[in-house]
């Protein structure tokens, strides 16, 4: 019988971990430096109490103790940014250093392009072992995700967007932790990918939430839903909400699982935590259900917070930072904290915003969806996107280009300016108002005056980046 691709590179794994590094001895637990980086798909920055969700559940349940207990413990960033509003360009973005529109990994089920190294790569290059648990059936091995990872299992990720893989994945990459301690070289780098809350939200037992009235069919598709989406009464959409609110706090509770396992082998006291998110979520925000086909905040402001070693964490506690940072800048920052080389991408260090509260030295932080679902039904075609986006960090304002195919037919791209100090819901568009400074203007692409056709071959040809 064959067994699934990611139980073999578990068994590959294993077997490393048996013969490699054999002039290495073991390591006590609470001496081994780590990295443990927990992302979480599809989730919203504004689902955390964190970042200030006043979600209750039915008893008075908070939605995301452990993650709410992480930031008390470290550092959390109120206005991250995401590269891209669906998983494979936003987390290549994060694992190259390089923008949607330069690795060029935009399509589904499509391998990895970008032949540089990755972050992972950086760390085995240095004698960390590396593992990941992946649970999204988008991100495989197959398609040149598990560059880098020593121990790369997808085997959680086979049951796709049915039912609750989170717990199941802590455990199994506290069983791999088990493993790579029997000789963890110069240290370990987890990578936890956990895929709820994405679609289909399910109600997750226990949690106090998902309860609210309001019925939905149980056998509903996304896209029936969607089809309906304008008919959908206040009750429903606040279901809907409920239910992907009770998955927050069923990944919050699958998080709590694996960091209280891995404070129980001693591994947290020396570990960079990491915790994020790929992108975020619309749920009737503007009349939508889902991602991938916008660049407002609800899709691609996600949370980001770093709990540092406690060598270097005496004064870091509970702190916030205001500073706009982008995700294509955590992998220089993930090396320049644990002290690994290596130039990843146009990656750029945040480290000292974390440890001082510097300003981060980057300036636009741009946004990117260009999204053509493979199967081309006419509900998918609603789900077409080519937009480009630019948050001014400095400004703190967003400027969005829609190039989408509709649009250009009918003349100039559409375009939207919004203040995200005194419009944080994105609700005026300054544009129609105001000149647009030239300083948006700081890729072809996201000036309307350069037509479309001229960007078919190289969008970044002659850009005037200045960060």
């Amino acid at each position: 019988m064959e067994i699934p691709i990611g139980i073999k590179r578990l068994a590959i794994g294993a077997t490393l971990i048996a013969g490699a590094c054999a002039d290495i001895g073991t390591t006590p637990s609470s001496e081994v430096r780590s990295v443990v980086w927990i992302e979480v798909d599809t989730l919203r920055a504004d689902a955390l109490g964190c970042y200030g969700s006043a979600a209750r559940g039915e008893a008075g349940e908070l939605p995301s103790p452990v993650i709410d207990g992480l930031a008390t413990e470290g550092v959390l960033f109120e206005r991250a940014y995401s590269a891209a509003p669906w998983t494979v360009p936003s987390f290549v973005t994060q694992l190259t250093g390089e923008w949607p529109f330069e690795h060029g990994a935009i399509r589904l089920l499509k391998p990895i392009a970008n032949d540089g190294p990755t972050l992972p790569e950086f760390f085995r290059r240095a004698g960390w072992r590396t593992a990941c648990v992946m649970t999204n059936y988008v991100v495989q091995e197959k398609f040149g995700f598990d560059r880098g990872f020593e121990v790369w299992d997808e085997s959680l990720s086979e049951t796709g967007p049915e039912g609750s893989s989170g717990e199941a994945a802590a455990h199994r990459l506290l069983e791999v932790t088990d493993q790579l301690l029997e000789r963890p070289g110069e240290g370990l780098f987890l990578l936890l990918f956990l895929f709820e809350p994405h679609w289909r939200y399910e109600l997750q037992p226990g949690l106090g939430f998902g309860g609210e009235p309001g019925e939905l069919a149980s056998s509903e598709s996304l896209p029936e839903l969607r089809a309906r989406r304008g008919e959908l009464s206040d009750s429903e959409i606040a279901k809907l909400r409920s239910l992907y609110q009770s998955e927050v706090a069923g990944v919050d509770r699958a998080i709590g699982v694996f960091l209280d396992g891995l404070r129980e082998r001693e591994l947290l006291d020396e570990a960079l935590v990491v915790f994020t998110a790929d992108h975020g979520e619309e749920i009737m925000d503007r009349g939508w259900i889902g991602h991938t086909r916008s660049l407002y905040d609800e899709l691609v402001r996600v949370p980001l917070i770093l709990r540092l070693p406690e060598s270097l964490s005496s004064n870091r506690l509970g702190v916030r930072i205001d500073s706009a940072v982008s995700q294509i800048d955590l992998g220089a920052t993930i090396l320049e904290l644990m002290g690994v080389s290596g130039e990843l991408g146009e990656s750029r260090s945040f480290a000292d915003t974390v440890l001082t509260g510097e300003r981060p030295a980057r300036r636009y932080l741009y946004l990117h969806t260009d999204f053509d679902p493979p199967l081309r039904s006419p509900a998918n075609l609603e789900k077409v996107a080519r937009q480009w986006g630019v948050v001014d960090a400095l400004e703190n304002d967003k400027w969005i280009v829609d190039r989408h195919p509709d649009r250009e037919a009918g003349g100039e791209p559409a375009t939207e300016w919004f203040s995200l100090e005194q419009d944080p819901l994105e609700r005026h568009d300054l544009s129609e108002s105001q000149p647009i400074p030239d300083r948006f203007f700081t890729l072809p692409a996201l000036d309307p005056s350069v037509p479309s056709a001229e960007l078919a071959l190289d969008p970044t040809a002659n850009d005037s980046r200045d960060e």
